[in-house]
């Protein structure tokens, strides 16, 4: 008696010919039953006439295929193989008795209930589960071979490997979208949109990570009610997926014992779903999971890869938008950085913080000299001039004396209305920043000297500066569209004491600056004093220049 035998499932299980039409299709009523989607309800027959065999397509939607060849009606031979859809058929014309047709090895069990792979979920099997490193290398696409794809023209999947052809058609048509979409929620919208095209499932969901590492929905269709606010998926199934790096189908969660404590897939009756991870470069960044209500076996293997090589490439479009993302906020960074460092101090904030931090916001403690330069009588002065004339002289002296700060390796901390706060030791130390603040006071007072002499008498000012050393806190502080480097403590506002109390012209500077400086500048001993909101004297000295 002739069989046939199904090769790609672990088992290999074996089905007599004891008729003489023989049935093959997906509804129970035929003689050999394959849970396959690509399977036509009656998809072909096998009719035995004499001692002959012939299989005959019954006008199957994806065709009947023996020994590779596309066929209509065909006579078997002894070890012939047959595909219909995604299942693969050994036809043996009687029972080996000496010289078998060798069989192909089995496939390596999977944990769990047997079940076939490479081909239709079914016999019993509720599982697949596939390491997303194992995916076929024929279904990835660099990234840099994505934009050639929009100049090339590719017609609709060919009738000889259809399965195949589709999987390429759908993977070019995704290409496409991730190379002429605006925005990645345009993009993940079309992706769903073509994966109900082709794969038999009635709801969808492509989740991403957000910031706080949980996995967010960002595009929800159903295939039947258009695309809802929210779908409630399998947790169980998902986090799964994500946790073990794999890609997963199961054909009948309700009754699959791995998912049977998952309350979603009781409340909403999930019968097949799939899930696969959105991988790229060893990092997951996402999922997509499909399901059917309806319909158990619904998803094959070729599903699987299918999904698993549309993932990779919205995870590739995921990643260049975090690249984007990742630019512009780089920009404003350093956009932000050149407001108040140097060019040179900024390349090696940018550095840092890449390497460190990932311009993200950081505190640390550090000992730096604080600068607060003041112009005297200001409110009168600009009372006297016009609002551009004002306007412009501030600009130009801030200009001034923001050069003479850069030049000594310091950091420009704040504009304070006519006042300049600049930092010395924060964010980079060069081991003298007392002193380089010092030196700056001085060269910023002989600067305003050659300032205002090249300038009419109502428009000539001066100005007072008071310096302090001390350990503070340091770092970017601010909003991700706006950051900014400043230091807080108790040194910096004995600096802005200080400057409030130095007379026009002068430079007064505390005691730990004074230590520091004293072999490298001249100074007076002004005493005690004590300051706005110290309950001990402060002994401050100024600058002999």
């Amino acid at each position: 008696m002739a069989r046939l035998i199904l090769i790609n499932a672990p088992d290999r299980p074996s089905y007599d010919i004891d008729t003489e039409v023989f049935s093959v299709g997906r509804i129970p009523e035929n003689h050999l039953v394959l849970a396959d989607a690509l399977v036509s309800r009656r998809h072909a027959e096998i009719r035995r006439i004499g001692t002959q065999y012939r299989i005959v397509d019954l006008n199957s939607l994806n065709g009947v295929y023996v020994n590779n060849l596309k066929v209509n009606d065909e006579q078997l031979s002894h070890g012939d193989v047959i595909h219909m859809g995604e299942s693969k058929l050994l036809f043996e014309a009687e029972l080996p008795t000496k010289d078998p047709t060798p069989l192909p090895p089995p496939l390596p069990p999977i944990p769990g209930p047997a079940f076939p792979t490479g081909g239709p979920i079914g016999l019993g099997s509720p599982e697949i589960v596939k390491p997303i490193s194992q995916a076929g290398p024929e279904y990835e696409l660099e990234v840099m071979s994505l934009s050639s794809l929009r100049s090339q023209s590719i017609s609709a999947p060919n009738r000889v490997e259809p399965a195949r052809s589709r999987n390429f058609f759908i993977l070019y048509q995704v290409a496409r979208a991730l190379n002429s979409t605006n925005s990645l929620a345009e993009l993940l919208d079309q992706t769903m949109t073509l994966i109900f095209q082709v794969i038999n499932a009635e709801r969808g969901v492509i989740f991403l990570y957000n910031e706080d590492g949980s996995l967010e929905p960002k595009i929800s269709k159903n295939r039947k009610a258009g695309d809802p606010p929210e779908i409630a998926v399998s947790k169980t199934i998902t986090a799964r997926a994500v946790q073990e790096k794999a890609a997963i189908i199961t054909a009948d969660a309700k009754y699959d014992p791995r998912f049977q404590t998952g309350s979603s897939i009781v409340a909403y009756n999930i019968r097949s779903a799939i899930c696969v991870p959105l991988w790229t470069r060893g990092r997951i960044r996402g999922a997509i999971y499909l399901d059917n209500l309806m319909e158990t076996y619904a998803f094959g293997e070729d599903d699987l890869d299918l999904l698993t090589a549309i993932a990779n490439q919205v995870a590739i479009a995921v990643e260049h938008e975090e690249m984007q993302a990742r630019m512009r906020e780089a920009a404003v960074f350093r956009s932000n950085l050149e407001r108040f460092h140097s060019p040179e101090v900024a390349n090696l904030i940018m550095q840092q913080s890449r390497l460190e931090h990932g311009f993200k916001k950081f505190l640390e403690e550090r000992e730096v000299t604080v600068i607060f330069a003041d112009i005297c009588k200001f409110t009168p002065l600009m009372e006297e001039l016009s609002v551009s004339e004002a306007g412009d002289l501030i600009n130009e002296y801030f200009e001034e004396m923001t050069g003479i700060i850069f030049k000594n390796q310091g950091t420009v901390d704040k504009f304070i209305g006519d006042a300049i706060m600049a930092v010395f030791g924060a964010p980079i130390s060069h081991g003298n920043d007392a002193y380089l603040a010092v030196n700056t006071a001085v060269e910023m007072m002989r600067k305003l000297e050659s300032f205002k002499a090249s300038r009419e008498k109502r428009k000539r000012f001066d100005i007072r500066i008071g310096i302090n050393t001390g350990r503070v806190v340091a770092g970017y502080i601010g909003s991700q569209s706006r950051v900014d480097y400043s230091v807080l403590g108790d040194p910096v506002n004995v600096a802005a004491r200080l400057q409030a109390l130095a007379a026009p012209g002068t430079i007064l500077v505390g005691d730990k600056t004074w230590a520091e400086t004293q072999d490298s500048f001249s100074f007076k001993d002004r005493g005690t004093t004590r300051l706005k909101g110290k309950t001990e004297e402060t002994r401050f000295y100024e600058v002999i220049f």
